[in-house]
């Protein structure tokens, strides 16, 4: 107890250390919880699945990892190493009507009865084999309170389209750390044909292999199937995907982690080495209360106790901070991190943390208790800093060397966002906006909508289409011999859809557009296309249609920004001939919030869809690059992390060197120095150990910033002003810190410096 008491009483006697200290290891205790725990969480996608080992998913070495329906189903029967198959569909966006109240379905799939065998999510109520049935189907307990609040949903019907459809069973919430999260409602997948070969591959196939089976040999079995069914133009290679594999190798992709995980390490490395560099910056006072420990009969480990047992209060201390730190700003780094506290903090990443807290006390607690128990009781009254001086400085490079290595990368990294939101996409989204509506009977035709909305005055143009640029679909370019040419985007608009875009027309008949049925558009790439193949331009088919080039527009990206420029072919947009979603892009003259209002009530009351709402199309395209953004958001919290425990870190260096030289700057003032001359002998050392760290830290930032511009197709140039302003930044704050903290001992008076001698 008494070594506990002066332990409390040495560390409020310094409190100027103690508080550095703390300071220094919330922030890499809190960087560390949180970076640490966001890489264990995403390497353990589907572990939760009872046989994950053993399940895969078919894709192609194309990167296509939808698949004709019948090679699962022939897969299955034919190759006896598969224990169990089952196959979805993409996802779907559903609407319910329940009560004459109409719900969001959210994110939902069609699967076979063999869809909850296979994979581990749970089933609270209902049987499986229900969806087999067309007229059932399968939601989640969150869904289900949604809906039916405290009702008992099973049996319940609910209208989805124009039929009624009766909830089978109900299922626990899928666990966020599984490629199918998110998914709120499971509908059959009713299978018209088994032999659906010829169909349009759009379901996502996933085998159960028997323990023991090699995939290798499952792989070629089912290549040796679907090779009779393939043409040489759409011949695809199959392949295996390891389920634990669907997230990062073929998913979300390892760079992001990659990049967390190196700069969470950096910023606890240098916020325990920030420890160490401040506590032996603090040998020189300590000294004398060592020696008389020993003088006192302590032994070397009754000292390394005691500074040991120092810092884990102070690790204790600085952990509960850290954690009023994640709660305070909890909506913050959920969003950043796309998970919330409850999904993230799973008994993985527990375990994790606790290994990096018993990391963080061996590390920081270990080497400056060593030290502090080494001191020999001869040196009671001498100062034994000067043979530490080695271990400070290596320190303090380690932090410059951070500290320039994360501003440098936080100016490529917003260097990069930046260069993909400036990006010309060839055509104007300002005052750009768009709905999704049905049309076709019982809803308005395309032209009534059109004729309706032309009439607001603040409305320019108006258009519908059957995509977006940003999500076209993609079709295979055939000669008349049905020889595959290349693929292009299609797209299905009207007339007035190069007007509205703004978007200009080098050559070609709009009458001819509109007056012809096969009569298409096409890009300046989709002719670079045919004269690199020297195919001639007519007899040309897609999406199984003949099609006629009437006119070529200028590009403009479709697709996103990590996709080079593709061929596109735009259809003329008919008048379906029953009920189609599409999208309606209006561009207005100057928006304001009444005019929006007064928008979206005539859209709604003129198409019967009270449910209708209006995007900003600079809203959507920025949001999908929300993970590039929060990439920045996470270097700009790493590198700040880093200047200020390099700052506090300096801080306390300086401090022990103008304590350590005070006689020194003393008589060098009365001598005729000027304060100048002393700010100059501080810094010297100092800069060219900055200077010695610089080159190093550039060099990391280039190999990181290359890493991570890979990703990208249109990316930033790594220009040497980039690396220039990383070291000028770095080199800025050095001097102001140091010049921040030595003036005081610098100006001090010599006369009171030198009256104790």
């Amino acid at each position: 107890m008494k070594k506990l008491s002066y332990i409390l009483r040495d560390l409020l006697r310094f409190k100027g250390n103690t508080f550095t200290k703390i300071i220094s290891l919330a922030i890499g205790l809190s960087v560390g919880i949180l970076s640490f725990s966001y890489c264990a969480f995403e390497t353990d996608y589907d572990s939760f699945h009872r046989y994950a080992d053993r399940i895969y998913r078919i894709g192609t070495t194309e990167g296509n990892t939808n698949i004709p329906l019948a090679l699962a189903n022939e897969a299955k029967r034919g190759i006896p190493e598969i224990e169990l198959t089952t196959c979805i569909q993409e996802r779907i966006y559903p609407n319910y009507i329940y009560k004459k109240q109409r719900f969001q379905g959210g994110d939902a799939l069609r699967a076979d009865t063999s869809f909850f065998r296979l994979f581990s999510y749970r089933l609270l109520s209902g049987d499986p084999r229900d969806l087999q049935y067309a007229d059932k189907f399968f939601i989640s307990d969150k869904l289900a309170a949604i809906i039916f609040g405290n009702e008992d949903p099973l049996g319940k019907e609910v209208k989805y389209g124009n039929k009624l459809i009766t909830v089978a069973g109900i299922f626990e919430n899928f666990p966020r750390n599984g490629h199918l999260m998110n998914i709120h409602a499971i509908h059959p997948l009713i299978q018209t044909n088994d032999n659906q070969w010829t169909d349009k591959p759009e379901y996502k196939g996933y085998i159960l292999l028997t323990p023991g089976a090699d995939p290798d040999k499952v792989t070629r079995q089912i290549q040796a199937i679907a090779d009779p069914h393939q043409s040489e133009e759409h011949h695809y290679s199959y392949t295996l995907q390891p389920l634990r594999d669907l997230h990062l190798k073929y998913g979300w992709g390892y760079t992001y982690i990659t990049l967390v995980g190196i700069m969470g390490s950096i910023i606890v490395l240098i916020s325990a080495l920030n420890y160490i560099l401040i506590s032996v910056s603090s040998l020189i006072q300590k000294t004398k209360e060592i020696g008389i420990h020993k003088i006192n009969g302590a032994s070397t480990s009754n000292i390394f106790t005691m500074f040991f047992t120092e810092t884990v209060i102070l690790i204790i201390i600085s952990g509960l901070l850290a954690l009023g730190e994640l709660i305070a700003f909890k909506p913050f780094f959920e969003n950043i991190m796309y998970n919330e506290y409850a999904s993230l903090f799973n008994t993985r990443v527990l375990i994790t943390v606790a290994f990096f807290f018993v990391f963080m006390i061996i590390l920081t607690g270990v080497l400056p208790a060593r030290l502090f128990a080494s001191v020999p009781v001869l040196q009671i009254f001498r100062q034994v800093s000067h043979g530490r001086r080695f271990w400070k400085y290596i320190l303090l490079w380690i932090q410059f060397f951070s500290a320039c290595l994360l501003l440098t990368l936080l100016i490529i990294f917003n260097g990069q966002y930046k260069t993909m939101m400036n990006k010309d996409m060839g055509y104007t989204m300002e005052n750009l906006y768009y709905t999704q509506m049905y049309c076709g009977s019982p809803y308005p035709s395309l032209a009534s909508v059109k004729d309706e909305v032309k009439r607001l005055p603040f409305i320019s143009n108006v258009t519908f289409s059957s995509n977006l640029p940003l999500w076209p679909v993609s079709a295979t370019v055939s000669d008349p011999n049905g020889q595959g040419l290349f693929q292009s985007c299609v797209i299905h608009t009207d007339e007035d859809f190069f007007s509205t875009l703004q978007i200009p027309i080098l050559d070609g008949d709009s009458i001819a557009f509109t007056g012809g049925k096969d009569n298409v558009w096409v890009n300046e790439k989709f002719r670079e296309k045919l004269e690199i193949t020297g195919t001639n331009a007519t007899g040309l088919v897609v999406e199984k249609r003949p099609i006629t080039p009437c006119g070529t527009c200028r590009n403009f990206h479709v697709l996103s920004l990590y996709a080079y420029q593709e061929p596109l072919t735009i259809f003329r947009l008919q008048e379906p001939d029953t009920t189609r979603s599409y999208y309606l892009l209006m561009r207005m003259e100057q928006a304001d919030r009444q005019q929006m209002k007064e928008l979206m009530t005539r859209i709604r009351k003129i198409s019967n869809q009270p449910d209708l709402n209006l995007y900003y199309y600079p809203h959507v395209f920025r949001a999908g690059y929300e993970s590039d953004k929060d990439m920045c958001t996470s270097v700009l919290i790493f590198s700040s992390m880093a200047i200020i425990i390099a700052i506090l870190g300096l801080f306390g260096f300086t401090g022990d060197e103008v304590s350590r030289r005070t006689k020194e700057i003393a008589i060098r003032k009365v001598i005729g120095a000027s304060v100048t001359s002393i700010t100059l002998l501080l810094l010297r050392n100092i800069s060219l150990l900055a200077l010695l760290s610089i080159p190093f830290a550039l060099t990391g930032a280039y190999f990181i910033g290359s890493l991570w511009l890979e990703e990208f197709i249109y990316r930033l140039p790594l220009s040497i002003w980039i690396f220039l302003g990383g070291a000028a930044l770095t080199f800025i704050v050095i001097l102001l810190t140091v010049l921040l903290k030595s003036q005081r001992g610098i100006r001090a008076r010599p006369a009171e410096t030198l009256k104790s001698e």
